[in-house]
């Protein structure tokens, strides 16, 4: 019988397969600073635990800073420039059989920078997103039969573009992905990936003294597309002054992977400042019976109030 540990470091260990752990889901061009100049600071750490059968793993790590910038240039007119994660390609995967060991370790990713161009016309809003992408990623395969030992190591680099576009006009909003594809350089070897186009439906009607928010988005994978999902994800959630809850479900692109979130978030105003937000976000993971948990504790700092000039 074969036994296997996983031991996690700074992503799923579902992002073994594939390009990586998609961490752009429910991400939309839409803003909501019209009048003022924001800088946003994010930080995000994560603590995984992975079960399957009796086995327990966990490990926790934080991310760097997240950072944006949007400045309202002129009445109803938004541009913003910042960062994020696109995918992650990071795990660490121990097996066992017999006289084989394996141990296989991955690390790195692809960034997004991302410029928006947004205006606003009072009951709606027109999005524009162009995007970079751009990131590393290295393996290292480690075989000992006995007392014999194997290593092989790849390094990965891409670079890659993708568009978006939206519109949200009182309750509804829409927006379209496209045009995304990633060049992945290797030795003696290069490849592009045609990433998937996404469309995302939004409704928010006023319930309850607060906003309902509904969020349907599905991923559509071209014709060589790998044998990758073209899955239908749902976002559902009630926000009121500084509360917020959202339930998620993220069925992966890769084949038999399924995702359930709940998503808490609290906004504290400071005085001259702007606010801070704290978020509680909670996965449950599932594949067959191996089952991993992600708790990520969530920061977000707003400058807003320092750029306003100061009534005397």
């Amino acid at each position: 019988m074969a036994v296997i540990v996983f031991v996690l470091f700074n992503a799923s260990i579902f992002s073994f397969d594939g390009v990586g752990e998609d961490m752009s889901v429910f991400r939309l061009p839409f803003t909501e600073v019209y009048q003022k100049t924001n800088i946003e600071f994010t930080l995000s750490p994560e603590f995984h635990m992975l079960t399957e059968g009796g086995n327990f793993r966990g490990i926790f790590w934080t991310n760097p800073f997240h950072f944006s910038l949007t400045v309202p240039v002129t009445k109803g007119f938004i541009f913003a420039v910042g960062n994020d994660e696109r995918l992650n390609q990071s795990f660490d995967i121990y097996f066992e059989e017999g006289e084989l060991k394996m141990h296989v370790f991955g690390e790195g990713g692809i960034e997004e920078v991302y410029v928006n161009a947004n205006k606003n016309f009072g009951s709606g809003e027109i999005a524009l997103r162009g995007s970079y992408l751009f990131g590393n990623s290295w393996e290292v395969w480690n075989y000992t039969v006995g007392d014999f030992d194997l290593v092989d190591s790849f390094l990965y680099k891409y670079h890659g573009k993708i568009f978006c576009g939206g519109l949200r006009y009182n309750l509804f909003s829409l927006s379209y992905e496209f045009l995304g594809d990633l060049a992945m350089e290797k030795e003696h070897a290069d490849t592009t990936i045609d990433l998937p186009e996404r469309l995302s439906l939004g409704l928010t009607p006023r319930l309850f003294g607060g906003t309902m928010n509904f969020l349907y988005e599905h991923s559509f994978w071209g014709d060589n597309n790998r044998g990758y999902k073209s899955p239908h994800r749902f976002k559902i959630g009630f926000i009121k002054r500084n509360l917020s809850i959202h339930y998620i479900f993220n069925p992966w692109y890769l084949s038999e992977v399924k995702e359930h979130g709940i998503i808490f978030s609290v906004a504290t105003p400071i005085r001259n400042v702007g606010s801070v937000m704290f978020s509680f976000n909670g996965f449950l993971r599932t594949k067959g019976s191996l089952k991993e948990i992600k708790i990520v504790p969530q920061l977000k700092l707003v400058l807003a109030e320092i750029f306003s000039p100061r009534r005397k």
